[in-house]
C-alpha cells in the first residue's frame, strides 16, 4: 500500500516537473539561469523515472542515458543554487571540468553493475554498495558545498525575501538529503525504507507544487490580482536620521576602510537594528548585497588614488589593504567589475572615473 502511494506521488511529481520544464524551456531559455533550471529539472525527472523502474524494464540505452542524467543531478543542484543566490553569477570553465570528472568517475564505478542498481529502497548487496559509494560521496560533496555557500552568503544578502528563501532551501535540502542517504545507503529493512520513500516522495511533490505556484505568480497576467484596482507601488519609507548616519559614517569617517566589515558590525557601530540597516541599503539605496555597497565606496577611492600622479609610488596591493581588502584578488575582481579595467590598467591609462559617487548620492541618498 505504501509503495503504491509513493508511486502515485512520483507520477504527480513527474507531471509537475514536465510543466516546469516546458515553462523554463519556452520562457527563460535565453537566460543562463533558465538553461540551468531546465537541466536540473530534467535530472530530477530522470531520477523519478528510474525510481519507478524497480524491475528494470526500461530499455538499456534509455536507462543508461537517464542514469547519466541522474549522476549530473548534484552538479546542477549546486549550479542552480549559485545562480539563485549569487548576484554576479557566471559559469566558469572549470565548472564543466568538475562535471566531466564526476561523470567519468561515477560511470567507471557503476557501469559494470548498472543493470542491478535500483534508486529505491536500501542497498542490500555489498557489491552494489561498493559500486555506488564513491559516486555518492562525490554527489554529497556538491550538495554540501551548495548548502554551505547558501548559508555563508546569507550574512551579506540584503534582499529579505531571498534571505528567507536561503533558510528554507537549507532546511528542505538537508531533510531530503538525509532521508535519501539514510534510506538508500545505511538502512536495512524494507518496511521502514518504504515509509522514508513515502515521506521523500511527499516532500518532492510539495516542492514541485510550490515551484508551480511561483511559476504562475511570476507569469505576467496569468493570475489576476485579488484587489480589483491596481495600486501604484509605494516608494520605500526613508529614515532620514539613519540614512544620514550611514552616509556620514562612510563619507566622513571612511568606515568602509575597516577590514572584515560586516553589516552586523556596521549596525553595531551605528547603534541601529540590523534589519533596519538592511532595509535602508536594499530598499532605498538599491543594493542587493552588502559587499556591492562596500565596493562602491572602496573602488571610488581607489580610482581617485590611481588617478593622482603624485601617488604613483603606492603599490596596488597597498591601496587594496588600506581600503579594507584582505588580499589582492577580491580587490582586482571588484575593481574590474565596476570599471572594466584592472587597477594597473586604470592607472596606466589615466581614464576618467566610471563611478561617480556624486551622481550616486543625488539619485539614491536624498
Amino acid at each position: 500500500m505504501i509503495t503504491e502511494i509513493t508511486n502515485i506521488l512520483h507520477f504527480f511529481s513527474i507531471g509537475g516537473l514536465i510543466s516546469l520544464l516546458l515553462f523554463f524551456s519556452l520562457r527563460y531559455w535565453y537566460d543562463i539561469g533558465g538553461k540551468i533550471a531546465v537541466f536540473f529539472i530534467f535530472s530530477i525527472l530522470s531520477y523519478l523515472i528510474l525510481n519507478l523502474d524497480v524491475n528494470v524494464q526500461i530499455p538499456p540505452m534509455v536507462r543508461n542515458l537517464l542514469f547519466l542524467s541522474v549522476l549530473a543531478l548534484p552538479f546542477f543542484y549546486w549550479l542552480i543554487t549559485l545562480a539563485a543566490f549569487e548576484d554576479h553569477f557566471e559559469i566558469k570553465k572549470w565548472f564543466w571540468a568538475l562535471l566531466a570528472g564526476k561523470l567519468i568517475i561515477s560511470t567507471i564505478a557503476t557501469y559494470p553493475d548498472l543493470g542491478q542498481i535500483s534508486l529505491r529502497g536500501p542497498v542490500e548487496s555489498e557489491r552494489i554498495l561498493s559500486r555506488i559509494l564513491l559516486p555518492s560521496i562525490f554527489s554529497l560533496g556538491f550538495v554540501l558545498t551548495a548548502i554551505i555557500q547558501t548559508y555563508i552568503g546569507r550574512k551579506d544578502d540584503l534582499v529579505e525575501s531571498r534571505r528567507t528563501l536561503r533558510q528554507i532551501h537549507i532546511l528542505i535540502s538537508g531533510t531530503v538529503i538525509a532521508l535519501n542517504i539514510f534510506s538508500h545507503l545505511f538502512l536495512r529493512g524494507k518496511e521502514v525504507s518504504e515509509i522514508l520513500d513515502l515521506i521523500n516522495g511527499a516532500l518532492a511533490w510539495g516542492l514541485i507544487l510550490a515551484f508551480q505556484f511561483l511559476m504562475f505568480e511570476l507569469k505576467e497576467g496569468l493570475i489576476q490580482k485579488k484587489v480589483g484596482i491596481v495600486e501604484e507601488e509605494k516608494p520605500p519609507v526613508v529614515d532620514p536620521i539613519l540614512q544620514k548616519k550611514l552616509i556620514d559614517s562612510f563619507e566622513k569617517e571612511k568606515m568602509y576602510r575597516s577590514e572584515g566589515l560586516t553589516i552586523r558590525g556596521l549596525a553595531d557601530e551605528l547603534q541601529v537594528h540590523e534589519y533596519k540597516l538592511r532595509r535602508l541599503i536594499n530598499g532605498n539605496l538599491g543594493f542587493r548585497n552588502f559587499n556591492d555597497f562596500l565596493n562602491r565606496y572602496r573602488i571610488q577611492e581607489a580610482c581617485e588614488i590611481l588617478l593622482d600622479p603624485s601617488k604613483d609610488e603606492i603599490p596596488v596591493i597597498r591601496i587594496a589593504m588600506d581600503l579594507g581588502y584582505q588580499s589582492l584578488g577580491p580587490f582586482n575582481r571588484a575593481f574590474k567589475e565596476l570599471t572594466t579595467l584592472t587597477p594597473t590598467e586604470y592607472r596606466k591609462n589615466r581614464v576618467d572615473p566610471k563611478i561617480n559617487l556624486n551622481d550616486f548620492e543625488n539619485s539614491k541618498l536624498k
